[in-house]
């Protein structure tokens, strides 16, 4: 594409353009993995940071452990998402790894609400599995089960403690109910069961747009790398939520091959669907679907009391042309003494 010259020579577009730029790490199972340079870079530094090491040898053994088992715990769960996408003839043939995790390019989107559910979780199942394996190894393996000279912490013991804590931080996380997180995947979806799956995506999408204000006041008040990252966030969940939100009024969720009734209106979706059926497709509230269940619940109880009463009568009447009046039970006479005031209210 051409830009213009005053466009190409913009700093602001040589940075964006260096951050974005990635390299291939290798093709696993079929699968190209990508990573940013950013992560490559930023990552180890910041790990070496973080190490509580006596010498420098041990801190970057321990820096090496966390850059690689990061991400390889973050290839898994996107491996994760794409064996159950596989499962549903979705093809996928890159990951690409970035500071704040890793993308799952998927060839297609999910094409019903119980497709995309399985999905997105597929992805956080793959951290129980983790967890299933680390955590009783963290737990029954001694402290010191390798001791080195002059270290503070044993490697095998860092390693495990390492992978069960980025396994549970990483399974919490993305379950949050905050799109475009694994949790606000699955929350679209849930609610896409019980309504039109583009009105969901607009109740799941503001929701994630409040979860990316939650991110930036976390930036807000706390300082230093953790709080960049949180900003970081925020942006991200922000730019995600608005752009799933465009999708979803010229387009139908699950059903992207279809656009007639955006051709129609634009603002179907707030209608839940194509405006020349909304009022036929749109669900009564809880309220009136209960309201509705009573009414006909007295019905049917009214409708067998009458029949029971009419069945009452003709016995009755058998036996008046049998005994007589004088001959009826003190039931009898009570039973014909209802039907008449109830013949006489109907008119």
């Amino acid at each position: 594409m051409f830009h213009p010259p005053e466009y190409s020579a913009s700093p602001l577009h040589r940075l964006l353009d260096l951050l974005m730029r990635t390299f291939a790490v290798g093709t696993f199972f079929g699968v190209h993995v990508r990573m940013y340079w950013t992560a490559a870079v930023l990552m180890p530094l910041l790990f070496l940071q973080w190490v509580p090491a006596a010498t420098f040898g041990e801190r970057l053994l321990y820096a090496a452990i966390e850059f690689f088992g990061l991400f390889t715990i973050v290839w898994t769960h996107e491996m994760g998402h794409i064996l159950a996408g596989e499962r549903h003839g979705i093809r996928t043939d890159l990951i690409t790894l970035s500071p704040l995790g890793g993308v799952a390019h998927m060839g297609a989107p999910a094409k019903s609400p119980r497709e995309e559910i399985l999905v997105s979780l597929a992805g956080p199942a793959v951290h129980l599995l983790w967890l299933a394996v680390v955590a009783p190894l963290y737990w029954l393996l001694p402290e010191r089960l390798v001791d080195v000279d002059g270290w503070l912490l044993c490697p095998v013991q860092f390693t495990l403690w390492y992978l069960v804590t980025v396994n549970t931080t990483m399974l919490v996380f993305n379950l949050l109910p905050f799109f475009p997180l694994d949790g606000g995947r699955v929350l679209r979806a849930v609610m896409a069961l019980r309504m039109h799956a583009n009105k969901a995506t607009m109740v799941a999408t503001s929701i994630g747009i409040g979860g990316a204000v939650v991110f930036a006041v976390v930036w807000l008040l706390q300082p230093g790398l953790a709080g960049s990252l949180s900003f970081v966030l925020a942006l991200s969940c922000l730019s995600a939520c608005l752009n799933e939100r465009r999708v979803a009024q010229h387009v139908l969720i699950y059903e992207q091959h279809r656009r007639d009734p955006w051709e129609v209106d634009g603002d179907a979706w707030k209608l839940g669907g194509d405006p020349r059926a909304a009022a036929d497709e749109r669900r009564p509230g809880w309220f009136t679907r209960l309201r509705r269940e009573q009414a006909a619940k007295r019905q049917a109880a009214a409708a067998a009391e009458a029949a029971q009463l009419a069945r009452d009568v003709a016995a009755a009447l058998e036996r008046v042309h049998q005994v007589g009046l004088g001959g009826l039970t003190e039931r009898e006479r009570q039973v014909l003494q209802r039907a008449a005031k109830q013949q006489r209210r109907s008119g």
